[in-house]
């Protein structure tokens, strides 16, 4: 081995013993441990080996370990959560500048909208009101056109006053032609029956046109020039007819529908009192239900120019036009406890319904000749049946009526005749409304429409009268 390495080695260790001893007296503490070097100290250490052979390859690596990172305090954290707290705290002012941004725009957008409707709305305007400059500068002579039409107008309306006057002046001496011929008629017919004595005079009318239309509007003029075609007269009248087993028997029909019986057809009723049970017709459909019907007109099948005996025992079927008899009304109308209430249903030719109720109705016995009395009315048809109140009933073969002649006989059926009749529901039933013939004997109610209109659907019915809401 040369000498020169040797050396070397020697030297190396020796100043690093010197340099360990220079580093542990002065770091030495009173508990004698060694202080911690300061750090990012180095050392550095050379080593001197002896020399050899070496057959292979050397390598010397001069990289050095990477230091571990520091380990932050707690203020050096508290100081990094305030500052990402005053970024996310501007960031949340960032973001509703920009949705405070968004509303303005989308508010921006709908005034830029709005003005461009403004602006089609004022054009519209401006074109509007050119056009209405122009049209007063054209007014005067629309104005001329519009006086002359109605001066026009004035004089038709004046000629058709006229008219209408001539009109009434020949109507009045038509009807004064038509009574005097009936007179003369009457005086022959008389003659040629050998009979002697001055003639009965004629009937008094109801106005043809009621003097208040009760919700009718006017009507074309095929109505009254529409042909009338007259029932035929039957000359036996068959007894109602009856069903095999009827419900019953039933005090009344109101005494059915509180049972439950909510279809309307023939009931047995049994009044309070002496004398057999009665088939009848209830309506359990219309006005609430319970209602006994006393008499029905709607095709003409039945002619009601009958004698006393067919009124009072009634006639033909209860399920199409029949007359339940006047015995039979007042057994129902007469058992109380309570009074009972007749409603008149009336309908003509258009399908104008109008209804007339009395909230009380009854009849006396035989012997006073059934008379009518009659409480309060209320309804839409007018009151026409007033004036028949406390009449004896009166018919072809039983005269009862205030009139010197028979108003039977001339009005064509069986009724409560005054002098003679303000409604004639018993008459004859004309097809089309309008009707002509000698005398008022059609079905009318002349508030409805007047004495001069047969009416399509006719239905009286009764039923006892119910309290009063507040007093049950």
């Amino acid at each position: 081995m040369a000498p020169w390495p040797v050396a070397l080695l020697l030297l190396s260790l020796a100043g690093l013993v010197h340099s360990e001893s220079r580093a542990e007296e002065p770091g030495r503490s009173r508990g004698g441990r060694a202080a911690q070097p300061p750090p990012g100290a180095k050392c550095t250490y050379t080593f001197i080996v002896p020399q050899q052979k070496f057959t292979g390859a050397v390598c010397w690596s001069s990289v050095r370990a990477a230091p571990e990172p520091p380990v932050p305090n707690g203020s050096e954290t508290r100081a990094l959560q305030e500052g990402l707290g005053r970024q996310q705290a501007e960031l949340q002012r960032l973001r509703g500048l920009v949705e405070v941004d968004g509303a303005l725009v989308s508010e921006v957008k709908a005034l830029r909208k709005e003005s461009r409707a403004m602006n089609a709305r004022v054009a519209q305007l401006y074109a509007q009101l050119l056009h209405e400059i122009l049209q007063r500068r054209q007014r005067p002579g629309l104005l001329a056109q519009l006086e002359g039409r109605v001066a026009n107008a004035s004089d038709q309306a004046l000629r058709l006053a006229r008219g209408y006057r001539q009109l009434e002046l020949r109507y009045q001496a038509l009807a004064a032609l038509v009574n005097s011929q009936s007179a003369l008629i009457a005086r022959l017919e008389r003659r040629c029956q050998g009979g002697a004595g001055p003639p009965p005079p004629q009937p008094p009318l109801v106005p043809v046109v009621p003097p208040r239309l009760s919700g009718i509007a006017n009507e074309s003029r095929a109505y009254f020039d529409a042909a009338a075609q007259l029932q035929m007269d039957q000359t036996e009248l068959a007894p109602p007819t009856l069903p095999p087993r009827a419900p019953g028997p039933w005090r009344d029909c109101l005494a059915a529908r509180l049972r439950g019986h909510a279809a309307s057809g023939v009931y047995e009723v049994q009044p309070a009192g002496a004398g057999q049970s009665l088939q009848v017709w209830c309506e359990q459909e219309l006005e609430g239900g319970g209602w006994t019907v006393l008499q029905r007109r709607q095709d003409g099948s039945v002619s009601f120019f009958t004698t006393w005996h067919h009124y009072k025992h009634g006639f033909g079927t209860l399920d199409g036009e029949h007359w339940l008899g006047l015995e039979s009304t007042r057994r129902v109308t007469g058992q109380g406890p309570g009074p009972y209430a007749l409603r008149v249903l009336l309908e003509d030719w258009a399908g104008r319904q109008a209804y007339a109720h009395y909230d009380r109705f009854a009849l006396e016995p035989e012997s006073d000749s059934y008379r009518l009395r009659l409480g309060r009315f209320r309804g839409s048809a007018g009151d026409s049946l007033a004036w028949h109140d406390g009449r004896p009933f009166s018919t072809l073969d039983r005269d009862h009526d205030a009139y010197s002649g028979s108003c039977a006989h001339y009005h064509k059926g069986g009724w409560w005749y005054n002098a003679c009749a303000h409604c004639n529901l018993n008459g004859v039933w004309y097809k089309g409304g309008h009707y002509r013939s000698r005398y008022q004997d059609g079905v009318y109610w002349a508030e409805f429409r007047g004495g001069a209109y047969s009416l399509r659907k006719v239905v009286m019915m009764v039923r006892p009268v119910l309290p009063a809401p507040d007093a049950a």
